[in-house]
C-alpha cells in the first residue's frame, strides 16, 4: 500500500484534537477481507449493528456498508480537514503493516459541519465538526463482487469470528431475497412553514446584494418531523434507490442518530493526478415545464455561473489542465432539472482530496459569493444551525484518493424525529416565494423516502 505523497511527517503537526481520538499505539492494527455473497447494500447495512454505522451508495465503483469502530478520528475548528488528514498518516502506517489484500482498498469514511460548531449542538452533537472513521466491519460490494474487511486491536481470532458470523448473515440474507416492505409509516406531524422568517432572510440577503456585498447567498431551511415512533432508516435508504440521475445514497451513524440522504452533487474527487468536480445550480421542478426551459432562465443562469466560477477559480491554480464546457448541460433528477458543469482537470502537483475539499468548500453553491460573507450571512441569519447538511462528506485512502460528495437532500433521523434540509440560491431577482418552493421541492427526495406525502 503506498503513502501518502505529502508531507513526509504528515502527523507531526497534527493538533492535539485530531490526536487525542487515536489509541497510544496502532502496532497490532489488525485488517482481514474475504470474499463474501452479494446483497444490496441497505440489505447489508439492515443486518448491522446501527449505533455506529454507514452506508455509501456511489453512481459507480464500489460501494459499502458498515459498523462499528475500528479507529475514530476527531477535529475541530477551522483546521479540521488538515488535522484529519495529518492525524491519519498514523493509521495508514499501521495498515502498511497489516495483511495484504485481496480487494477494495480500506478507506477512512467521514464527513464535515458547514462550519466549525455548526453541529456543536442538538441535534448535531454526536456529529461535530469533523468526524471519519475505519470501520470495525465493512461490507463491499462492486458491481458482482463483494467482500467482508475486518479492522481491529488486538486478537486475530475474535476478528476472524466476527467476519464469520457476518458472512453467515449476509448467506441467509442472499437466499432470503429482498425483504418485504416494512410496516406503515408511523403519525407524524410537520412543523409549520415560519414564512415571514423567510421572508426576512431572502430581503436580508437581496438587500446585501443590492448593496454589492454580496452576488449570491445560499438561504437554507429545516422541516421538523415528529413521529409516535422512531422511523425506520433502512425503511428510508431502500426507498432513496427510486432516485434517478446518477445520485450519492448515503448514511452515517453515530450514537444512534443518522444523517442521510441521496445527493447528486460531487464536490471533489481525486483518483492520482485526476481532479473531478461539477458546477450543479439552477433548478426547474419538472412539473414546471421541459429541462430546455432551465437553459433559457436569466436567474438560474446567472446563479449556476457564480458556482462554476468559483469552481474553476479554485482549482485553475492547482492544475496543468482543466476542462471546463462553455455552456451548462440539463441534468434530469426523478423530481427536478439542475443545470450542470463537469469539471475535470490534472493536478500540477498531488494534493490530498481532503486539501481540495478545504479550498472548494462551501462552493457558491451551498454558500454563495464572495465565500467570506456568504458564510457570514448565513450563521448570522439562519435560525436552525446546519449541521453536516450542505457540507462535505464521503471517503479517502492511504494515497489521497478519495470522494467528496455535498450532503444535499439530505436529513438528521434522531428518536422519533427527522430534520429535513433544503437550500435555495438568492441572488438579484430572486422572489422569497418561489425560493421557497425550491426548498419544497427539494426536502420531498427525504420526506418522500420516510414514507410522507409532500405533494
Amino acid at each position: 500500500m503506498s503513502r501518502l505523497n505529502p508531507p513526509a511527517r504528515p502527523d507531526a503537526a497534527a493538533s492535539p484534537a485530531a490526536l487525542t481520538a487515536l489509541p497510544a499505539t496502532l502496532d497490532h492494527l489488525r485488517l482481514i477481507t474475504v470474499a463474501a455473497p452479494v446483497v444490496a447494500l441497505d440489505v447489508a447495512y439492515a443486518l448491522w449493528p446501527r449505533d455506529e454505522a454507514l452506508m455509501w451508495d456511489p453512481p459507480a465503483g464500489p460501494g459499502a456498508a458498515a459498523t462499528g469502530t475500528a479507529v475514530c478520528l476527531h477535529a475541530t475548528g477551522a483546521r479540521r480537514m488538515t488535522d484529519i488528514m495529518q492525524a491519519s498518516a498514523r493509521v495508514w502506517r499501521a495498515l502498511e503493516a497489516a495483511e495484504t489484500l485481496d480487494g477494495p482498498r480500506p478507506r477512512l469514511w467521514g464527513g464535515f459541519a458547514f462550519a466549525p460548531g455548526a453541529a456543536a449542538g442538538a441535534p448535531w452533537e454526536e456529529f461535530g465538526d469533523a468526524a471519519f472513521v475505519l470501520p470495525r466491519i465493512t461490507y463491499w460490494r462492486d458491481g458482482d463482487r463483494a467482500w467482508l474487511q475486518g479492522a481491529a486491536m488486538g486478537r486475530e481470532d475474535a476478528l476472524r469470528s466476527e467476519l464469520e458470523s457476518a458472512r453467515a448473515a449476509l448467506t441467509r440474507a442472499a437466499a432470503q431475497g429482498e425483504p418485504p416492505a416494512t410496516a406503515a409509516v408511523p403519525e407524524y406531524s410537520i412543523a409549520p412553514v415560519d414564512r415571514e422568517s423567510w421572508r426576512r432572510q431572502v430581503e436580508s440577503i437581496l438587500e446585501a446584494i443590492a448593496a454589492g456585498r454580496a452576488q449570491k447567498v445560499v438561504a437554507a431551511r429545516c422541516a421538523r418531523v415528529t413521529f409516535a415512533r422512531a422511523p425506520s432508516v433502512v425503511r428510508a435508504l431502500a426507498n432513496l434507490r427510486d432516485e434517478t440521475g446518477g445520485v450519492w445514497r448515503f448514511a452515517f451513524t453515530r450514537g444512534g442518530t443518522t444523517f442521510l440522504g441521496a445527493t447528486p452533487e460531487m464536490l471533489v474527487a481525486r483518483h492520482g493526478m485526476t481532479v473531478e468536480s461539477e458546477a450543479l445550480a439552477g433548478t426547474l421542478d419538472k412539473s414546471a415545464g421541459p429541462g430546455g426551459d432551465l437553459i433559457a432562465r436569466g436567474k438560474d443562469r446567472s446563479e449556476h455561473e457564480f458556482v462554476r466560477q468559483g469552481i474553476v477559480n479554485e482549482l485553475a491554480p492547482l492544475c496543468a489542465k482543466l476542462a471546463v464546457p462553455a455552456v451548462p448541460a440539463v441534468r434530469e433528477l426523478r423530481q427536478m432539472f439542475h443545470l450542470s458543469s463537469p469539471i475535470r482537470g490534472q493536478l500540477s502537483a498531488p494534493l490530498h482530496v481532503l486539501e481540495l475539499g478545504e479550498r472548494l468548500h462551501p462552493t457558491p453553491a451551498t454558500g454563495g459569493t464572495p465565500r467570506a460573507v456568504a458564510v457570514e450571512s448565513i450563521l448570522a441569519t439562519e435560525t436552525t444551525p446546519r449541521g453536516w447538511y450542505g457540507a462535505p462528506v464521503g471517503w479517502f485512502d492511504a494515497t489521497g484518493d478519495g470522494e467528496l460528495v455535498v450532503a444535499l437532500r439530505s436529513g438528521l433521523v434522531a428518536g422519533h424525529e427527522a430534520y429535513i434540509y433544503a437550500g435555495a440560491g438568492i441572488v438579484a431577482g430572486s422572489r422569497a416565494d418561489d425560493e421557497l418552493d425550491e426548498t419544497r421541492l427539494k426536502q420531498r427526495v427525504l420526506l418522500r423516502a420516510l414514507g410522507i406525502d409532500a405533494s
